[in-house]
């Protein structure tokens, strides 16, 4: 019984905590995800557009820095353009990047207050809010995903190709072809996903089996700085994907002859796919 209540309890508390939470937008469309490849560095944050462009705070907090060109015109922007930060329980706080010039400096917002538009300033190619949410403390970045309220979303991710990289390319291994492997390489899985059928964005887990065997699985569900780098569970950039765009799956052995790769992936929303690949490789490995 006390389990029982325990868990109705920890449901109440969850519930209760999303409530206070809003999305950034009204009637925002994402462009990007949590945790994306951007070819060198995790995208850190979600973005969005919308009709209005303009923005409010995910929960009602407190500005603590602002950076806006019209209090410092003869500076360049920094990469995030025009940004707030505010403050809010729990030790978390919410970042609005590429924000229009002109911003208000009010101090106290609530969810109903504009922190400004959507802008293109700083490193950006078009207008857009690019916002994220991080605990300081921890040096970890949260997936806005798991405090914000559902997001409609049907559509499940795509998986298209593995392939090995091999001499700085990605050699793309079809189905039941013959290859020749010299070492036991990475597997990279080329996926993506989609909202409304135009976006490319990043998923939120990855399972792989070869031979009946899993890999570790994956899971972007936060960043965090640890010992001098950006990792998500415990691994770098480099080690979770290929700069070519491609997910990236290690500590993976084959098997003379036939070998059977299936990846499982899925989206915050729940959305899953499965395939499965089919290759022979013959290994010339030296011992």
């Amino acid at each position: 019984m006390n389990r029982r209540i325990s868990f109705y309890i920890s449901i109440f508390l969850t519930a209760a905590m999303l409530a206070s939470f809003r999305w950034p937008m009204n009637n925002g469309i994402i462009t990007s995800s949590f945790c994306e490849s951007r070819w060198d560095h995790f995208h850190d944050g979600i973005d969005m557009t919308s009709i209005d462009g303009k923005v409010f705070p995910v929960e009602a907090g407190t500005l603590v820095f602002y950076w806006d060109k019209s209090l410092f015109p003869l500076d360049n922007y920094p990469g995030g353009g025009n940004y707030k930060i505010l403050a809010h329980r729990d030790g978390l706080y919410s970042i609005y990047m590429h924000l229009e010039n002109g911003m208000s400096s009010k101090k106290i917002y609530t969810i109903e207050d504009s922190l400004g538009f959507m802008g293109n300033t700083g490193h950006s190619f078009s207008r857009h809010l690019h916002f994220s949410i991080i605990k300081p403390r921890e040096r970890t970045s949260i997936n806005p995903m798991k405090l914000l309220p559902a997001f409609p979303d049907m559509r499940p991710p795509v998986i298209s190709d593995i392939a090995f990289p091999i001499g700085g390319k990605q050699v793309i291994v079809r189905d039941n072809s013959n290859i020749r492997l010299t070492q036991h390489y990475p597997l990279l899985v080329k996926i993506t996903d989609s909202i409304a059928g135009r976006e490319s964005l990043g998923i939120y887990r990855l399972s792989v089996t070869v031979n009946g065997k899993k890999a570790p699985g994956r899971e972007f569900d936060a960043i965090s700085f640890t010992r001098g780098r950006l990792d998500v569970g415990g691994k770098g950039f480099e080690n979770l994907f290929d700069p070519a765009g491609y997910y990236r799956v290690e500590g993976v052995t084959y098997s003379e002859g036939e070998n059977v790769i299936s990846v499982v992936a899925s989206d915050f929303a729940g959305n899953r796919i499965e395939k499965e690949f089919r290759f022979n490789a013959r290994l010339d490995m030296q011992q």
